[in-house]
């Protein structure tokens, strides 16, 4: 009886060793320090949740822009990065066009000095908007399309710079997704007094956060794509964005159908865009 048992005992242990040893590792970046923050990691968990493969993600410990985790993905340092869309990644990359905020992050709301919210009360176009300079970061896929729309911008390296400059009035809004703007000025401009979420318009364009692995990484892209499907269809992904940190505000807080709304074209997507399900984008 006693050898039977240790007999079962040994099966359990390389039943359960085998199984832990088949996951593999995804690598996913540590970008401006809040990678296990990040919307983007949880949307990949539970997209990779939801494969039927098997999958275990980590976070590099190395706080990196989104520059630098590119080159990362590229040398196989990481496996798997996230960011707003950008046409020249198609050449690098292997994107998988499935906007992971169901396109929020296309619903722009300025962090702005107290003075500008004010000046911002009179806006009611395109026109009088830009007159206003934005700032965005370095490598953001949203500097073409605000550059298009006539608007000046200034870029920095980091979020943590621009809500410095932006305080300091070297520019004058920092337009950030309806699911991030709030979080980040609590967690990079908590200490200045001067800084606030505007309440005043809304910039919205054709734009989303999607996944990018390497071009040859079809199992992992393929792994993601099933995932996110699944959650779409079975409506974890909403759940998730509307409960998690980094996005819930939008729901929350944006309170986007009651602003001054200023659309602006992207033409880069249309061609990258068309694709894409109309299930896939939110509408407030």
């Amino acid at each position: 009886m006693m050898k039977d048992i240790g007999k079962l005992g040994i099966v359990i242990a390389l039943f359960i060793s085998s199984t832990f040893a088949s996951a593999q590792e995804v690598k996913y970046p540590n970008i401006d320090g809040i990678g296990k923050e990040s919307i983007g990691l949880a949307v990949l968990e539970l997209a990779l949740s939801k494969s039927g493969a098997d999958y275990t993600v980590t976070v590099d410990k190395r706080s990196v822009n989104q520059n630098r985790a590119r080159s990362m993905v590229e040398s196989r340092d990481l496996d798997v990065f996230d960011t707003g869309f950008q046409k020249d990644l198609e050449q690098r990359f292997l994107p998988i066009y499935l906007p992971l905020e169901m396109g929020l992050l296309g619903w722009r709301v300025p962090i702005v000095h107290r003075d500008t919210e004010a000046q911002l009360g009179n806006v009611k176009n395109l026109e009088q908007l830009t007159k206003f300079s934005v700032g965005q970061g370095q490598g953001w896929g949203d500097i073409p399309i605000l550059k298009n729309a006539g608007f000046k911008v200034v870029t920095a390296s980091k979020i943590e710079k621009l809500i410095k400059m932006v305080d300091g009035q070297r520019f004058d809004l920092f337009p950030l997704g309806a699911t991030e703007v709030y979080q980040f000025l609590d967690k990079f401009g908590s200490g200045s007094n001067n800084l606030v979420v505007d309440s005043n318009v809304t910039i919205v364009y054709p734009y989303g956060r999607f996944f990018y692995v390497t071009k040859d990484n079809l199992k992992l892209a393929d792994a993601i794509t099933t995932g996110m499907e699944n959650a779409l269809a079975d409506g974890s992904l909403l759940n998730l964005l509307k409960q998690h940190p980094f996005s819930k505000d939008a729901f929350d807080k944006a309170n986007l159908t009651n602003r001054v709304r200023v659309d602006i074209d992207s033409p880069d997507t249309k061609e990258s865009f068309s694709q894409i399900d109309s299930r896939w984008w939110y509408t407030p």
